[in-house]
């Protein structure tokens, strides 16, 4: 017997380097696993945990992003690897459609 597929959507995951200058997101930490585990030690002790709000300062290289009253400076391979759920100005997550 099949199941019936899951009819709420998903969040919408990419890559924090595809933000813009403004833009905010909610940070999924499971799928910054590639990184290593110094790395991903330091992001949690400046404040990136998993579904943190973030907005972005400055894309690029460094890509600055802000949590909370603290901004950080990552590298663009370090960035590209985080993945986030843009959310609007009312705090919604985008989604799709499963």
């Amino acid at each position: 017997m099949t199941s019936a597929p899951d009819p709420s959507p998903r969040p919408i995951r990419v890559p924090l380097t595809q933000l813009r200058r403004g833009q905010r997101a909610i940070v999924h930490c499971d799928a910054i696993d590639g990184l290593p585990e110094g790395d991903r030690c330091l992001l949690h002790a400046m404040g990136m945990h998993d579904e943190c709000h973030i907005r972005v300062c400055s894309p690029g290289t460094p890509c600055i992003v802000q949590i909370d009253s603290t901004r950080l400076g990552l590298s663009a391979d370090v960035a590209g690897r985080i993945l986030v759920t843009p959310i609007d100005d009312a705090g919604v997550a985008g989604t799709r459609a499963p």
